[in-house]
């Protein structure tokens, strides 16, 4: 596979989710998430809710959450409550020790198998801020979603900043994630910052070593090599002025708008990135479109600081279009 990045025309691929937006209807799928249902959690525990364009939702358990999941989609929906009904906590500090027996509970297994029988879409945290990730996903794969059989499941993993862990303890996790990929599409999603850092892991660069004179032709070569190492379906790599996405049969780039760097940074701006790449995979979308419907509904979401309705996304897509063609702003979507 040769490096060779195309890059997209964004306004084609947005002119074309302004009609599947317009269109769309939500049918039987469900949205699993960490939804705000009452007035004890609080907005920065919970993340953007699709109800308002037509898909089902539901409340995530907290066994889902004990074991790093951020959010599902469901062909149908699934009796949650025994799920829900469970009290299971991993003491801090001890989460490797105690998952083991954590995958021990039958009752737990039986009801993560048929939760995963309905899955389309397996959303994970960032690996590198939850404690015992890899023992837990590990066990997840192991014990049930292996047995399954599946290989159909579309899995979103988030590696987060590898700088503070051994590169021991990223090999073990990058490979227990490749695992996954036997059971369905694998995505890596990293900041450009992450990216970064992990090639300079994965290369045995210095910590202290500056990259700032590295061109952002170099970066993607970097990228590339990085992509070629890991054992992945998709790689996506995200910066404030495009993302870079790459997979066996292709490698592009698309442009997006520069947003607030308080919608970048929100605490669960990639759980509503999720929610909108996820809808894109439920609406049966190619990959460049899913990743730009990940960006309309999470900036949207942040502009609007509260769901968007589909008329608000429609207006979102139409103005990013319009910007597109303005050449005095044009320069908002350029590197």
């Amino acid at each position: 596979m040769m490096f060779n990045v195309e890059v997209k025309d964004t306004g084609a691929i947005l002119t074309d989710l302004l009609t599947t937006i317009r269109n769309f209807q939500g049918g039987e799928s469900v949205y699993v998430s960490r939804l705000q249902v009452d007035d004890r959690l609080t907005p920065t525990t919970t993340g953007l809710s699709l109800s308002s364009l037509g898909i089902m939702e539901s409340q995530l358990p907290e066994t889902l959450n004990i074991l790093g999941l951020c959010s599902l989609t469901l062909s149908a929906p699934h009796d949650l409550e025994a799920l829900s009904r469970l009290s299971l906590t991993l003491p801090a500090g001890q989460t490797e020790e105690h998952a083991l027996a954590f995958f021990n509970n039958e009752a737990v297994i039986e009801d993560l198998r048929s939760l995963f029988r309905d899955c389309h879409t397996v959303a994970f945290d960032d690996w590198a801020t939850l404690h015992g990730a890899s023992a837990l996903w590990d066990g997840l794969l192991t014990n049930v979603i292996k047995p399954l059989g599946k290989n159909d499941l579309e899995f979103i993993f988030y590696l987060g900043n590898p700088e503070r862990k051994h590169t021991f303890e990223v090999d073990e996790a990058l490979d227990i994630i490749s695992d996954f990929s036997k059971h369905g599409k694998v995505t890596l999603a990293l900041d450009e910052n992450e990216a970064v850092k992990l090639w300079m892991v994965l290369n045995g660069v210095n910590d202290n070593t500056p990259i700032t004179k590295q061109s952002l032709a170099d970066r993607k070569r970097n990228y590339f090599s990085m992509f070629r190492t890991l054992n992945l379906a998709h790689l996506l790599i995200w910066s404030a002025n495009d993302v870079i996405f790459f997979s066996n049969e292709q490698q592009f780039m698309l442009s997006r708008k520069q947003g607030d760097l308080t919608i970048e940074t929100a605490p669960k701006a990639r759980q509503n990135f999720i929610a909108g790449y996820s809808l894109g995979l439920l609406m049966h979308l190619d990959v460049a479109h899913c990743i730009l419907m990940g960006l309309v509904v999470y900036d949207s979401f942040g502009e609007l600081n509260k769901d968007p309705e589909q008329k608000d996304l429609s207006r979102y897509i139409q103005q990013w279009i319009e910007d597109l063609q303005n050449t005095e702003s044009i320069h908002l979507y350029q590197d």
